[in-house]
């Protein structure tokens, strides 16, 4: 039995913090909360001093493409290592590698990578999140407009017998969406309606019929008017449907934020990146599927002047929720983790501290950021030595 004590520091209990507590991880998953008298350090033991700060259940990004450099679609060991490493140093414990829009062979092949890759333990993927190629050609924002095409069972069944895929985004009035549709939701797999157009009556059946979640939410789809109140409207108005939000101020005034938070409330909002490359590194021309995005003042756009996803980390996003909608961390902090996570039906095993969750945990300091971050109680990044060897056996 291997033992990690977290000491010193405010644990999050699914609605605030607890101080005066050592959170007990054992074999990789949190074994329990204990007043800090009641424990009693034992042979093999490794203690982390968490110097007052909090400790928090690690960040779940349900939507990324990539950072520093690396892609999903760069379907290599190399990439998606560089882009697990750059992630649980921002904690980021659980994430979806996203795909593009892209040819059936390619994105075969970005799969296979990541079915290999997410054998090896104490790493943040868990899962695929497919992003196309069944869109709508009308609201594909920069979705390759030559791969988009109607959905083919003999295509897209593989990808969700895999097991891999956790999520797919759709636009399922096109001709054959509404069978994919049901084919993802008999694998297992959330489904988001995303780059479509589907007026308000059609989108109402799609969520109806199961469809719970909504991508990057006021773009990528029609905006409501009073005569046309579209798919928000059916969205707001289905309490199963969450909503995936870019909170950079850029995708998503932040008046409009406060709205949405206001309205659907903090279990209804999954806070996504949608980071691409450039993420984690500066402004510059960035390799894409189709061409080249150039990013700007942390803004990515394509030649035509669109947005090409953000440059936006999830401790970049917790900030701007807190000062965007004056919220504090208690009230911020779910919508980077149990809503994300319960949103693909991986909630309380992963965006929790509760006895039997994996042990995926960070240490968050106000001013200084992530401190720690632990994946399967495997300390994988620590910004300062915080962790004590293993106790010895007198």
């Amino acid at each position: 039995m291997s033992r990690i004590l977290i000491e010193n520091s405010r644990v999050w209990q699914e609605d605030g913090f607890v101080a005066g507590r050592t959170l007990v991880l054992c074999d990789g998953v949190i074994d329990g909360l204990l007043p800090e008298a009641d424990v009693a350090p034992q042979p093999g033991d490794r203690r982390i001093d968490g110097r007052g700060a909090y400790t928090l259940p690690g960040f779940v990004d349900l939507h990324i493409h990539g950072s520093m450099g690396f892609d999903v679609m760069d379907a290599s060991p190399a990439s998606l290592t560089g882009l697990c490493d750059f992630l649980a140093r921002g904690g980021v414990t659980s994430f979806l590698a996203t795909t593009m829009t892209d040819s059936a062979e390619r994105i075969h092949t970005a799969l296979k990578a990541v079915e290999k890759f997410a054998k090896r333990a104490h790493r943040p993927l868990v899962g695929l999140h497919i992003e196309g190629p069944y869109l709508n050609r009308d609201y594909r924002g920069s979705q390759p407009a030559a791969h988009l095409r109607e959905p083919q069972a003999a295509e897209y069944r593989p990808w969700l017998e895999s097991g891999l895929v956790k999520l797919i985004t759709l636009a399922p009035e096109i001709a054959g969406g509404e069978s994919l549709m049901r084919d993802a939701l008999a694998h297992g797999a959330t489904v988001s309606i995303g780059h479509s157009g589907a007026e308000y009556e059609a989108a109402g059946r799609y969520f109806a019929a199961g469809a719970s979640q909504v991508t990057h939410t006021f773009n990528g789809m029609p905006g409501i008017h009073h005569r046309q109140p579209g798919l928000f409207v059916a969205a707001l108005e289905n309490p199963d449907v969450t909503f995936q939000l870019i909170p950079d101020g850029i995708h998503v005034h932040p008046a409009v934020i406060r709205m949405l938070a206001r309205l659907v409330g903090i279990e209804r909002v999954v806070v996504i990146t949608d980071a691409m490359r450039a993420a984690g590194l500066g402004d510059g021309e960035y390799a894409a599927v189709d061409g080249f995005v150039t990013v700007t003042n942390g803004e990515a756009r394509t030649s035509d002047g669109g947005l090409a996803g953000s440059t936006l980390t999830m401790v970049e996003a917790l900030k701007n929720m807190m000062r965007f909608c004056d919220l504090t961390l208690e009230e911020a902090l779910p919508m980077l983790t149990r809503a994300p996570a319960r949103s693909i039906g991986m909630y309380p095993q992963k965006g929790s501290l509760a006895v039997g969750a994996d042990a995926d945990v960070i240490l968050w300091d106000e001013a200084l950021g992530v401190q720690a971050t632990l994946i399967g109680g495997e300390l994988v990044y620590q910004a300062q030595a915080r962790c004590t060897a293993a106790i010895a056996d007198d």
